[in-house]
């Protein structure tokens, strides 16, 4: 009777020790390209962009997520905090393709499964930046620069 009361207990002091040092949840950064109406149900999902009339299909799988940052960094905008995207070799050459063939369509960013921001490609992005404007505080934006930043030194 002993032994099941203390499996009872563990997963409360695991909850309580990560709320007492300040975990959180980790930041999850996906991109996903804008598809046409052509694609079976299932091979795609819907976004609704906050503060636009935008109601987009994209990709069911995302094309860049936060492992391809290797930087992130603030950018002060007239609205607040933006967040300047820094990718690796493989999100460089992701962004250099996506930007090259997805003209006139929109990549669509999802901050912790949130849709955030929808960008028009309209010229290609060689350089591997991405600068991220959208619906997050400025708080928000620090919190990811952060966490992105993070786990990019991890992966060294």
């Amino acid at each position: 009777m002993q032994t099941h009361k203390i499996w009872l207990v563990i997963p409360l002091l695991i909850a309580t020790s990560c709320a007492m040092f300040g975990s959180h949840k980790q930041t999850t950064l996906r991109i996903y390209e804008q598809v046409g109406t052509g694609l079976p149900e299932g091979h795609w999902r819907e976004a609704k962009i906050p503060k636009t009339e935008l109601t987009l299909r994209v990709d069911r799988f995302p094309v860049l997520t936060e492992r391809d940052v290797k930087m992130a960094e603030p950018f002060e905008t007239v609205g607040g905090v933006a967040v300047m995207l820094h990718f690796d070799a493989h999100g460089m050459f992701m962004l250099d393709e996506l930007t090259t063939r997805d003209r006139g369509r929109y990549l669509v960013v999802f901050l912790n499964d949130r849709p955030v921001a929808a960008h028009l490609v309209e010229r290609r992005l060689v350089h591997g930046q991405f600068l991220l404007e959208g619906d997050f505080t400025d708080a928000e934006a620090r919190q990811l620069i952060d966490d992105l930043n993070k786990m990019a030194k991890k992966r060294g």
